[in-house]
Formats: structure tokens, C-alpha cells, sequence
């Protein structure tokens, strides 16, 4: 069961996506909060696995309350889902011991498999942050956590997306099928393109077989 303390002002937000994690097979949120003192206290009080916490808190910084939660139990893995994405917060926010940073503007699908990723010491970043190159200049977290700062093999949902990709759907079409949002299977598709190098969907495919993600198929040929 994966423990999960959810630190969010947005009362709407924090309701929404505390009732998908609890609807999850595994997946727990055993506190939620409005502000970051409270949240600290939870995780003294809960020792989760896992905090999903926001940047912009009304009364400390999410970055502070990141320090916070790392200097009293290191073990536990950090999410941020936040609006901002100014490198600045993303540093500090990682520098002080996120694992992982995504974007607000994801549908659930995608914060569900932040928490699970995080959860099994990889991270996850939005494509957003990755497309402008900011995982870069990340320093390790100062031995703080297990994960890694980014994780180069591709998820089971991303091999999933590159599948469908090799079959010639668009990402509309993939969100159809994996009963997702077209951002999210947009997200995907761009992860996957950083993590395997590539620019076009069809190099992406290329790529996959080379590496044995997807077996090779007739149908690379009509990938664009």
C-alpha cells in the first residue's frame, strides 16, 4: 500500500484528486491539508510514503516544506504538483529533495503514475520542464532519497503509448484508447521522445525496436 499525505490550499483540488488516489488499488491518502505547517505534521504523524504538496502555500513555501519533511525522514518521496514552472522553484524545489515535479495542467492518469513512479525510487517530469531542457541543470539531492533525478527507460504506460504510437494513431486517438486526456497522452509522447532521443514519431518507433520496447512491425513505415 503506497501512503500518501497530500499538502494542497485549493479545497476543490485537494478533494478531486484525493478521491482518484483512493480510488486506486494500493493507494492511500492517509492526510490532507490546506498548508504546509499542518502538512509537516501529518508527515511526523503518518510517516507516509509518498507527499504530493503544492508550491504556493498561505503560509510557508511548498520549497520549505520540502526541507522540512527531507531533514526529518529523508525516506520519503516528494511529488510536487504546482502551476509554477520557473526554473528558480523547480531548483530549489529539487535541490532541497523533490524527486518529482509535474504541471497542474495534467489530467489524474498522469499524478497517479507520478506517485507510483516516485514511489519505486524513479522520478517523473513534466514534459514541459523537460522540452526546455531544465532536468539538465538539476545537482543530485545531496544523498537525499534513493530515486534518481530522471529515469531513461520508458514506463509501462509510455511503452503502451509508443505502441500505439507504431501503429499510427494520433494522440487523440491513443487518449481514446488508454482512457486518458489528449494533454496527458501528449505528455507522454513527449517524454518518450526525450527519454529516447528522437524528434519524430517515427524515429521514436525506430528507436523503440532497436531497443526492444516494441517488437518490429510493417506498420513503422507509416508513422510520420
Amino acid at each position: 500500500m503506497i501512503r500518501v499525505v497530500f499538502i494542497e490550499d485549493s479545497t476543490i483540488t485537494r478533494f478531486g484528486i484525493t478521491t482518484a488516489i483512493n480510488q486506486q488499488l494500493g493507494m492511500e491518502v492517509v492526510g490532507a491539508t490546506g498548508t504546509g505547517n499542518e502538512g509537516v505534521e501529518l508527515v511526523q504523524k503518518f510517516n507516509p510514503d509518498v507527499v504530493l504538496v503544492d508550491i504556493g502555500l498561505p503560509d510557508i513555501s511548498g520549497v520549505e516544506v520540502i526541507k522540512k519533511i527531507k531533514d526529518y525522514r529523508s525516506s520519503t518521496k516528494i511529488v510536487v504538483l504546482s502551476c509554477n514552472h520557473s526554473q528558480e522553484i523547480i531548483s530549489a524545489a529539487v535541490n532541497n529533495g523533490a524527486e518529482s515535479y509535474i504541471l497542474k495542467k495534467n489530467d489524474i492518469p498522469l499524478i497517479i503514475e507520478a506517485i507510483k513512479t516516485t514511489y519505486n525510487n524513479k522520478s517523473l517530469f513534466d514534459s514541459e520542464i523537460i522540452k526546455r531542457g531544465l532536468v539538465k541543470f538539476f545537482p543530485n539531492h545531496k544523498g537525499r532519497g534513493r530515486g534518481r533525478i530522471f529515469d531513461d527507460s520508458l514506463s509501462e504506460r509510455e511503452i503502451s503509448v509508443l505502441t500505439l504510437i507504431a501503429a499510427g494513431f494520433s494522440n487523440k486517438e491513443i487518449a481514446t484508447k488508454l482512457f486518458i486526456g489528449e494533454n496527458t497522452a501528449k505528455n507522454h509522447t513527449r517524454n518518450i521522445f526525450s527519454k529516447l532521443g528522437v524528434n519524430k514519431r517515427i524515429n521514436a518507433v525506430k528507436k523503440g525496436c532497436e531497443l526492444g520496447y516494441i517488437s518490429n512491425s510493417n506498420n513503422v513505415a507509416q508513422v510520420s
